[in-house]
C-alpha cells in the first residue's frame, strides 16, 4: 500500500486537475431530484406506523380494562351472582315486555328509559365499591337495586298495560256510539 500512496502523493497535480464532463454531472443532479420524491412516502409511513402504533396501545388498554372488570366477576360472592343471575333474567324479560309495547308517548318511553339507566350506573358503581371493599352492606345494596330495577320494571308494565286498556276502552265506547 505504500508505493500506491506514495504514487497518489507524487501524481496528485494531475488527478486533482481533471474535470468530469458536465453531461455526468446533469445526470447526478437528475437523480437527486427524482429520489427526494419519495420522500413524503417515508413521511407518510411514518405517520401510519405511529396511527396504527397508537391505536394497538388504546386497543389493548380497552381489553385490559375489559379483562379487570371479568376479574372483579369472580371476586363477587358466589351466592350473590346465582342472585344476580336471577334479577338479570327477570330484568331482561321486563325490559323486553316494556319495548314490546307500542306507546305513542316518546316521552314516557324515554322517562322509562332514564329511570333504568340511572339504575344501572348506580348499579356498576356498587359493583366496583365491592369488588373494592367486600364490604356486605355494599353487597345488599347491590341487591336492592336489582330488586328495584325489577319493581321498576313491573310497574312499568302496569302502566303500560293500563294505557293500553283504557285505549281499547275509548275506542269501543267510540264504536259503540
Amino acid at each position: 500500500m505504500n508505493n500506491l500512496e506514495e504514487f497518489i502523493k507524487s501524481n496528485r497535480e494531475e488527478f486533482d486537475n481533471k474535470q468530469p464532463r458536465e453531461k455526468l454531472w446533469d445526470r447526478i443532479e437528475s437523480d437527486l431530484d427524482q429520489s427526494n420524491g419519495y420522500g413524503w412516502i417515508w413521511k407518510a409511513a411514518a405517520v401510519l406506523l405511529l396511527a396504527v402504533c397508537s391505536f394497538l396501545i388504546w386497543e389493548r388498554n380497552q381489553f385490559q380494562s375489559i379483562g379487570s372488570s371479568a376479574v372483579a366477576e369472580f371476586q363477587m360472592d358466589p351466592a350473590f351472582l346465582e342472585t344476580e343471575i336471577y334479577y338479570t333474567n327477570v330484568i331482561s324479560e321486563q325490559r323486553m315486555l316494556v319495548e314490546q309495547f307500542d306507546l305513542n308517548d316518546p316521552e314516557l318511553k324515554e322517562a322509562f328509559r332514564r329511570d333504568l339507566a340511572s339504575l344501572d350506573t348506580m348499579y356498576q358503581e356498587l359493583k366496583i365499591e365491592y369488588v373494592e371493599t367486600s364490604n356486605q352492606a355494599v353487597l345488599q345494596a347491590l341487591i336492592d337495586n336489582l330488586q328495584l330495577r325489577m319493581e321498576l320494571l313491573n310497574q312499568q308494565v302496569l302502566i303500560l298495560e293500563k294505557i293500553k286498556n283504557d285505549y281499547r276502552n275509548e275506542t269501543y265506547q267510540i264504536d259503540q256510539i
